[in-house]
């Protein structure tokens, strides 16, 4: 039941004078450029999740690896070399003891058609020294250990696990209804393990092209580490990600790892990021969505309703321009003039009168020097997009996973930062995975959409 002559309590009506209408509709309008600008980032807000109760124990499988068996069928026998000098007598050449080691391991075969099971089996002769009589197995074989699985059914597993954010539980079924293969969970945690610790050189070089850029997004959510709030830090410039795990909402690490960085910051409002000493560009969003809520919370509030349309004449041609020309500081310097008389008769002028008023004056005194950074440098976005769309992915695993554990969450946001990564890049993660590379920006997708329309020009050209 809906009246307009009746303001319900779970339900108010939303109510503004002709110029707050009007406010109100430019202001939609400059949120909605934000998700159709030239980056093609969205924003979406930020919804708080409650707590999750800390989950049940329950008995946990340890993982058959020694008990399993290889499947016999098909595969590729690979022959590898025995070991040629004893360790202990160097000058000595190995012996062959006419026994031949075996070790298989089970993986996956990627083609164009899809992906299938096969069995890899490493085939190599054992050796004696004939001085002291101490046997070598193959050193290919010693390396394998005790391994079972393959390089790219781990990367399949790994992939199924960050980027399209299955559980666990749900994988371990997927592999015996697809495979016939029994994975429990220690197993699969022990793969996001092995690929972190091998790839923390690809998030160091990910980190290094970060900070030698022009700007740097940063943005900050909450994680559940065992019914415990701490924290995810996202680092990007719209091509690369880092994601970092805090216990606390302390910005100090943040100033240890842009210590002597000379770029430009993109934040929301946070206060930790003011201490900061570089350059800095605060989120024109986060301030419009704020002027438009307590717009709607005051619509009768007149001296606040002209602070307001003020800054919608300033802030209007100056959206425009960047949509139209998109963020060139030759055609947005222009416009410095116009801030310049409204900080002088809105903000240094008549002090407010109206409690909502003053505080965004004080707000607007205290972030001058970053509110419009972007009018001076060119290809400086006005929003923090890119961090926003970087640290949804993280948003949406907590509301799947609920809680991470304290040893679990940075081996799995490593991985999420490069696939976040592959993804800004255009780059299949899976594909990055099997290509066994340590550097996203060298590896090149010869199978992905933007490469195959490239290679199909070239060939019409031809």
């Amino acid at each position: 039941m809906s009246r307009p002559d009746v303001d319900f309590t779970n339900a108010p009506k939303r109510q503004a004078t002709e110029r707050g209408a009007t406010i109100h509709q430019t202001f939609e309008w400059m949120l909605e450029s934000a998700h159709a600008d030239y980056h093609k980032s969205r924003i979406h807000r930020k919804r708080k999740v409650e707590d999750a109760p800390e989950p049940k124990k329950k008995h946990v499988r340890m993982s058959p690896i020694h008990a399993r068996q290889i499947p016999s069928g098909q595969g590729r026998t690979i022959i590898v070399p025995g070991k040629r000098n004893c360790a202990r007598h160097p000058m000595e050449t190995l012996a062959p003891t006419g026994v031949m080691i075996e070790h298989s391991l089970i993986d996956m075969v990627f083609t164009k058609n899809g992906c299938r099971k096969t069995v890899v089996r490493y085939v190599g002769k054992q050796k004696v020294c004939p001085c002291c009589g101490k046997k070598y197995l193959p050193p290919m074989i010693v390396r394998l250990g005790q391994r079972i699985f393959g390089h790219s059914f781990q990367a399949w597993a790994i992939y199924q696990r960050v980027s399209l954010r299955m559980p666990v539980g749900v994988i371990s079924r997927a592999t015996y209804d697809l495979f016939f293969i029994e994975l429990d969970d220690v197993t699969i945690l022990d793969f996001v393990r092995q690929f972190a610790v091998e790839h923390s050189v690809t998030e160091k070089r990910i980190l290094k092209r970060i900070l030698a850029g022009p700007l740097v997004h940063v943005d900050e959510t909450t994680i559940n580490i065992r019914g415990e709030n701490q924290y995810v830090w996202v680092l990007t410039d719209g091509h690369h990600v880092i994601l970092r795990h805090t216990a606390t909402r302390e910005a100090s690490f943040i100033q240890e790892l842009l210590h002597g960085y000379d770029g430009i910051l993109i934040s929301d409002f946070y206060g930790g990021y003011d201490a900061l000493p570089c350059r800095q560009q605060k989120c024109l969003v986060h301030l419009i969505r704020d002027l438009n809520d307590d717009l709607w919370k005051n619509p009768f509030n007149m001296e606040y309703e002209c602070f307001v349309a003020a800054f919608h004449d300033v802030l209007t041609p100056i959206l425009e321009d960047a949509e139209r020309f998109g963020l060139k500081a030759r055609h947005l310097r222009k416009h410095k003039k116009a801030i310049d008389r409204f900080y002088e008769r809105k903000i240094f002028g008549a002090p407010p009168h109206s409690e909502v008023t003053a505080t965004y004056v004080k707000r607007f005194i205290r972030y001058r020097d970053s509110l419009f950074t972007f009018l001076d440098h060119d290809g400086i976005p006005w929003n923090n997009n890119a961090a926003e769309r970087a640290i949804r992915q993280v948003a949406i695993q907590r509301k799947i996973s609920g809680w991470f554990s304290a040893k679990g969450a940075p081996l799995h946001l490593r991985l999420l930062a490069i696939a976040q990564t592959c993804r800004f890049q255009g780059k299949s993660f899976l594909r990055f995975l099997l290509s066994g590379s340590h550097d996203v920006d060298d590896y090149e997708d010869r199978q992905s959409p933007k490469n195959r329309s490239k290679t199909a020009s070239r060939l019409l050209l031809r």
